[in-house]
């Protein structure tokens, strides 16, 4: 019995080449790389879709401030409101000794806050449906054209009654938060 023999190439076992494990390591590193790839693409994708849902929050909550804004500058015009008054949210500038409502004010008491009564926001989600606002009385100022100074003031017309809105807005999933502020006059 004759043993069957193999051609061999000299210099290897068995007749396997040097070569035959390095396309296994090549394509490993391949997955590696194109795996890596992936679950970047993936993070970004996420992070963009974190940064286009905080927008859409942030523009809900401006729209509620505006609306919120635009509700007491038809109340103050008017005559709906009178000052100096106990109802929330109207203040003068001596209830926070002249600092910025939109830090000193609780935005989640009644008590401070006056409610959202104009056009329903339906449009808007549930939770950006009731802005608050805060209508201060500033000093009055002189008409336009007429001189600013006491004798002016008190003797040739009538002085420009001068408000300050500030409204809050709270974006559709309750994180995010809009303050606006306005200047409103009535002669």
């Amino acid at each position: 019995m004759n043993p069957i023999r193999m051609n061999t190439v000299p210099g290897t076992a068995n007749g396997r080449t040097a070569q035959e494990g390095v396309v296994l390591f090549v394509a490993l590193i391949l997955l590696l790389i194109l795996s890596l790839l992936g679950v970047t693409a993936a993070r970004m994708q996420t992070g963009e879709e974190r940064m286009a849902r905080n927008e859409d929050n942030q523009q809900i909550g401006a729209q509620a401030a505006e609306a919120a804004l635009r509700n007491g500058e038809s109340l103050l015009a008017g005559g709906t409101v009178s000052f100096p008054s106990s109802n929330p949210g109207m203040l003068s500038p001596t209830s926070w000794n002249g600092g910025d409502p939109a830090l000193s004010v609780n935005w989640s008491s009644p008590a401070q806050v006056m409610s959202y009564t104009g056009p329903a926001l339906a449009s808007l989600p549930a939770a950006s449906q009731s802005p608050g606002l805060v209508i201060e009385t500033l000093p009055a100022v002189a008409a336009p054209g007429v001189s600013a100074s006491v004798t002016s003031l008190t003797q040739t017309s009538p002085p420009v009654n001068v408000y300050r809105l500030t409204a809050q807005g709270v974006g559709a999933d309750g994180t995010s938060t809009t303050v606006m502020q306005s200047i409103f006059q009535i002669q």
